[in-house]
């Protein structure tokens, strides 16, 4: 579809011809009922009968039956008409906003929404990219609602002609279908069956749900990202609101108090107040990051997954995984929580960076996601313990399959990357789930799981390791008289087959994605295919 085809949809014509529709379905009803009232109810009270009364008694019932089912279709036909004028309104002002921002820029936009421009510098091309994509979004979700639209008043139409649309269970069954078009299916539908009943919604429906039930919709693997992306804004500006609303009505906590054996017992308001404020904080990071795009080298983020639940969850992502070329998903390890969000994010911008120059000379784009959505351990003695990892098998394996269902175009090549305990949880969900990723990198691990790089289900070739020279994980990993450590074989040990990212240098445990050096050079070149 192209661009004038979208600007000159008249969506006020769809608005007479639904007000002109519904006063069709106004005056059958009334002509339905004054036939019922006149006729039918005339005839049960007249004291007709005999054999000839039951007969024509059952089929006056069976006409009134067809014709209350043709009333429902009507008005279900209205429904649609209504939805029809709502999308098309939608994606005008989508697309519209689109090109005046493009204008803005500098940018030319052709009529099937291709873009050019003059300007080459790295951080004008990013944005110009970025505007793209919303035109192309824009003409998408047109032709989306065109098909939707058309689909459904087809299934009208032909019940018209056939005369399904006069069976009183076939009307119902279409009234029930409407009632629960914007019910997302249960939990345990697959993220593709997800994908495929939100591209049975209109735009319009979809709007909706975004914007009255962003809770179904913000966290759900299967729904396009940036439909996530608009939901958990919103839920992120309710939550920062409730939590706000929470720490002024608690007030100042109380002076600590001696305890038993001259502990110190401090207020217990103390714990909740610390725990609103860290979790206020990383809210806040993640506002920052999204409100960026006046920044200079911005990169569009988005929003996949957010909570605070538990130690809080947030997924975040550097340009959008469902339209990019490559895409990598970083897993956090020990500490990993809400308020520390921020370290995440700027490892996912670092690599959006390295992975941006590695492959600029392809014209590629790479995505890079922080992936907070798990309860990782909160402290070194827990990380001891596989429990966690476990747990996160499944939340890891739904995303990335999620990843798969939501993407445009030719499959993406994609990475999963975990750090410390994050390869952990992601080496056990590789073995156990068998992760539909192309490479997997492992950041200072103290093990995956596995004692054979065979287990991790994946091309050995594609499996990389990087270990710093100053990094204190490598006795968690070597174990003792380097047997391995608790969480199988060390998986930077020549003998489990993984291929060494380099490193520079003095590089410790947390410090790999440093602009610059060489293993943020070489996660790049993995990211976009390549090797380090």
């Amino acid at each position: 579809m192209e661009i004038d085809t979208v600007l000159k949809a008249d969506f006020t014509g769809l608005a007479a011809a639904r007000a002109g529709y519904d006063a069709l379905v106004t005056a059958f009803n009334a002509h339905v009922e004054a036939w019922k009232r006149t006729v039918v109810d005339r005839l049960h009270n007249s004291g007709w009968t005999g054999s000839a009364a039951t007969r024509a008694f059952a089929d006056l019932d069976l006409f009134a039956s067809k014709l209350l089912a043709a009333d429902d279709e009507l008005k279900l036909v209205s429904g649609v008409l209504a939805d029809a004028q709502q999308s098309i309104a939608l994606v005008q002002a989508e697309l519209i906003q689109a090109l005046d921002d493009a204008k803005a820029a500098g940018i030319t936009v052709k009529p099937d929404g291709a873009m050019s421009w003059e300007n080459k510098d790295d951080a004008f091309e990013v944005k110009a990219k970025s505007l793209s994509l919303r035109v192309q979004d824009a003409l998408r979700d047109a032709q989306h609602a065109d098909e939707a639209i058309t689909r459904r008043l087809r299934h009208f139409a032909e019940n018209a002609t056939t005369g399904t649309g006069l069976d009183g269970a076939a009307a119902l069954a279409d009234k029930a279908g409407a009632g629960s078009r914007e019910t997302p299916p249960d939990a345990k539908a697959t993220p593709a069956q997800v994908k495929a009943w939100w591209d049975g919604l209109t735009p319009a429906e979809q709007q909706h749900l975004i914007h009255n039930r962003p809770d179904q919709i913000g966290n759900r693997d299967g729904v396009p990202c940036v439909a996530r992306d608009q939901a958990n804004r919103i839920i992120l500006r309710q939550r920062r609101a409730e939590l706000q609303g929470e720490l002024d009505r608690i007030g100042k906590p109380g002076a600590p108090m001696s305890g038993p054996g001259n502990t110190v017992m401090e207020d217990p308001k103390a714990t909740r107040i610390k725990q609103i404020q860290d979790q206020l904080k990383g809210i806040d990071d993640i506002q920052s990051k999204l409100d960026g795009s006046k920044r200079p080298n911005f990169q569009p983020t988005y929003l996949l997954g957010f909570d605070t639940k538990g130690n809080g969850h947030a997924l975040v992502a550097v340009n959008n995984p469902d339209t990019a070329d490559n895409v990598l998903t970083f897993v956090p390890g020990t500490t990993a929580n809400l308020s520390n969000i921020s370290g995440d994010m700027d490892k996912a911008y670092e690599m959006a960076n390295s992975a941006r120059l590695a492959g600029k000379d392809a014209g590629k784009t790479t995505a890079t996601i922080a992936w907070s959505g798990y309860d990782a351990p909160q402290t070194l003695p827990n990380a001891a313990f596989g429990q966690p990892a476990l747990d996160a098998r499944d939340n890891l394996y739904n995303f990335q399959t999620g990843l798969r269902a939501t993407h445009e175009g030719p499959p993406s090549n994609n990475t999963i990357m975990g750090h410390s305990y994050g390869s952990v949880a992601v080496g056990m969900a590789m073995r156990d789930r068998g992760l539909p990723v192309d490479s997997a990198v492992f950041v200072g691990s103290p093990g995956l799981g596995v004692d054979n790089i065979k287990e991790l289900q994946i091309d050995p070739s594609r499996v990389f390791v990087a270990r710093g020279d100053k990094d204190s994980i490598a006795p968690w990993a070597e174990g003792i008289n380097g047997s391995g450590g608790v969480y199988g074989a060390d998986p930077a040990d020549p003998a489990f087959g993984a291929t060494m990212v380099p490193t520079s240098p003095g590089t410790d445990h947390g410090h790999y994605w440093n602009e610059g050096t060489r293993s943020w050079d070489g996660f790049g070149r993995i990211a976009v295919g390549g090797r380090p």
